[in-house]
């Protein structure tokens, strides 16, 4: 019987691929000089975290407005309504979690190329809707200019025969497209959708035409980095709001504490053993528990 058609050997094999993306993972985070490279990753995790606070808003009743991911990869939800208590607790606590599931998500799946078909998709969409882009900002002038380009793309693609002049159509179509987000958005907005579209489109690719080993090792290294990121965050406002009061800036921690009662340092240190205890209970399940099994066996 080969290797493949042998259950715990390829579970075996997922494990590997699992401890290698936890390295690469760790390794991107530690190593000094790599900035440049773990930028993109910073805005995605960003994008993560006030995805959480908006799908917060939403499950308790409230408003998800839009969300924004600075250039220096900061970032801000904007909601209306819903619970408070969750929402400004649900980015440090949701990176975790979206860590946690993924990571839990992609170890007992057989087909990882669907979770990041799925996953694109859904981060797609949450862009689209939620990243400020409002089509009711366009002006009489920019809709008509929009709207020419896009007829000229229309009439390209309908009426011309040849490769060239439908390629040469679909190109007036992107452009159409894109001129009306120019249009209709702002320097955040146009950002935050861009990370959105881009992550959308890096894993939509990925589970479509990726190797199984390849989108596993992708949905693992995604998984760890979220998940690890949400600890380091959360140690870092720890940090920040343990800084004297009259510079300490505001935060979700500092919102907690005005609001509900408490220190902020007390919530930021609330933040960091709930994160250690789901993305650790999701390692346990992934890792330690198999080992665990086998031992005894």
């Amino acid at each position: 019987m080969s290797s493949l058609a042998d259950p715990t050997a390829h579970r075996q094999r997922d494990l590997l691929l699992a401890f290698a993306a936890f390295a690469v993972a760790v390794l991107l985070w530690q190593v000094a000089g790599l900035s440049l490279l773990t930028y993109p990753l910073r805005l995605f995790v960003t994008m993560i975290h006030e995805l959480g606070h908006g799908l917060a808003a939403i499950l308790t009743g409230g408003e998800f407005l839009r969300f924004e991911v600075a250039e220096h990869g900061a970032g801000l939800a904007y909601t209306r309504g819903g619970s408070l208590f969750a929402i400004l607790q649900a980015g440090y606590l949701g990176t975790a979690l979206f860590g946690a599931a993924l990571l839990l998500l992609t170890h007992h799946t057989r087909r990882p190329g669907l979770i990041a078909i799925g996953l694109g998709a859904l981060i797609g969409l949450l862009s689209v809707l939620f990243s400020g882009i409002r089509l009711s900002h366009l002006s009489a002038l920019e809709l008509l200019a929009a709207g020419a380009v896009l007829a000229a793309a229309t009439t390209l693609i309908v009426t011309r025969d040849t490769g060239f002049e439908r390629g040469l159509g679909w190109s007036l179509a992107g452009g159409g497209v894109l001129l009306v987000l120019v249009f209709a958005g702002t320097d955040n907005s146009l950002r935050t959708l861009a990370v959105g579209l881009a992550s959308a489109l890096v894993l939509g690719l990925l589970g479509w035409q990726g190797r199984r080993d390849v989108v596993l090792v992708v949905l693992y290294f995604l998984a760890f980095l979220t998940g690890l990121q949400a600890l380091t965050d959360a140690w870092t406002l720890f940090k920040i709001v343990s800084l004297p009061r009259a510079l300490m800036p505001m935060n979700d921690a500092k919102l907690m504490a005005e609001t509900f009662g408490g220190s902020a340092a007390v919530w930021a240190l609330v933040w960091i053993a709930l994160d250690l205890l789901i993305f650790g209970g999701a390692i346990y399940l992934v890792f330690v528990r198999p080992l665990r099994r086998q031992r005894s066996t």
